[in-house]
């Protein structure tokens, strides 16, 4: 036991010194991978995720989202077992994209709005994809067809609804904390929400001065594994790392006439899902029912640069993380089997005339526009002054 204890120590060190020599070795493409995470984050994950997660902080701080899940409660509670604010945090989840849903539900949990059980049901199934990502960048991108990339939302949402339904009896008999009203009065519960919001003093500008300040906190932590990941990525290229696992994973499936290229297109979608989707969407000799289901499962999965990215807002409360990483592989599974059931309804429709990459180049190579300049100093100076008011105070 106390071997396995040093193991499980040093070896996170070890793997950093690892990656640290890499860039060492290779600086130039270090630094090159780094400037591609910098501009992904400056140019897509700032306009993008930036004011959903600020709006999403004052639907919270504000109690709208608890006077909307008053209405929707009943639903909730038959379908994935959650109060009805899980609702909107599924919503949001949808519209914006990774990791908008975690970090919603972790702040919930931080507030202790739901139990430790409800959070873990809500994080099953509120971590998904935004039909922007599916649609825009591998539907028309990658595959040149949008009704690929419908098709690909369509399955995704359903295998993420199927995981929720499948955790609503997640320790159901040993939550006897909160206790379902039947019958409650809805006039009664919105006066007492707003009560218990004008009880914390703070008015509508310091509610805002911190949904902004938790925002760009978030978007920081966001765009700091996108950077991180983007370099780890290329390094394991350089080192031939990918390529290795690709071979033995090649032996091991041979039998089935496997080629190695979508082997190697997985494998890179398991690390970062755009990257992988482009790839496994440029494998020639595959059937297009076999791209379509791979590239599900790598966007359901989510890939390790979002599940750490995920993992550390869930990892502030007492969500189970390996838990929460079994759901999202549940969830790729289910969204790859959902591809097979309803591609023969959809066979027809989904034609492929030519691949071309031109949203993926729009994606790892863009400029720093003069706008989102503006925008990223601008973010950074409200963040600066709300800091300096904190700490006033």
């Amino acid at each position: 036991m106390k071997k396995y204890t040093l193991i499980k120590s040093l070896l996170p060190g070890i793997i950093v010194l690892f990656f640290i020599c890499g860039i060492v070795i290779f600086p130039k493409s270090a630094v090159e991978s780094a400037r591609v995470g910098m501009n992904i984050t400056i140019n897509i994950l700032i306009p993008s995720l930036l004011p959903f997660l600020i709006g999403a902080n004052l639907l919270i701080n504000l109690k709208i989202i608890d006077i909307i899940g008053l209405f929707l409660e009943k639903i909730t509670r038959f379908l994935f077992n959650v109060p009805g604010k899980g609702s909107l945090v599924f919503a949001m989840s949808i519209i914006s994209g990774y990791p908008i849903g975690s970090k919603l539900t972790s702040q919930l949990r931080e507030n202790k709005e739901i139990t430790k059980y409800e959070a873990q049901r809500l994080a099953s199934f509120c971590s998904t994809s935004g039909p922007l990502f599916m649609v825009s960048s591998v539907g028309i991108g990658m595959f040149n067809s949008s009704k690929i990339g419908y098709f690909i939302a369509l399955c995704h949402y359903l295998g993420a609804a199927t995981v929720g339904f499948i955790f609503r009896n997640y320790k159901n008999k040993q939550e006897n904390k909160y206790k379902f009203k039947k019958n409650i009065n809805i006039i009664d519960e919105i006066k007492r929400i707003i009560k218990s919001k004008n009880n914390k003093n703070s008015g509508f500008y310091t509610i805002l001065g911190d949904s902004v300040r938790n925002g760009i906190n978030s978007i920081l932590l966001v765009g700091g594994f996108v950077i991180i990941f983007s370099v780890i990525f290329k390094i394991l290229s350089l080192l031939k790392i990918i390529d290795i696992i690709s071979n033995l994973i090649f032996i091991l499936l041979y039998p089935l006439n496997i080629p190695k290229d979508i082997i190697y297109a997985f494998i890179s979608g398991l690390f970062e899902i755009t990257i992988g989707c482009n790839n496994i969407s440029l494998s020639y000799g595959i059937p297009l029912i076999f791209k379509i289901s791979l590239c599900t499962f790598v966007i359901s999965f989510s890939g390790i640069s979002i599940l750490a990215q995920c993992s550390s807002f869930l990892s502030k409360t007492d969500i189970n993380i390996y838990l929460y990483i079994f759901s999202k592989f549940l969830h790729g599974i289910l969204s790859s089997i959902y591809c097979y059931l309803l591609y023969p309804l959809f066979k027809n429709t989904l034609n492929i005339t030519t691949f071309y990459n031109s949203i993926y180049y729009k994606i790892y190579t863009p400029e720093i526009s003069y706008y989102n300049k503006i925008f990223l100093i601008t973010c950074l100076i409200i963040y600066i002054f709300s800091c300096i008011k904190k700490s006033s105070f």
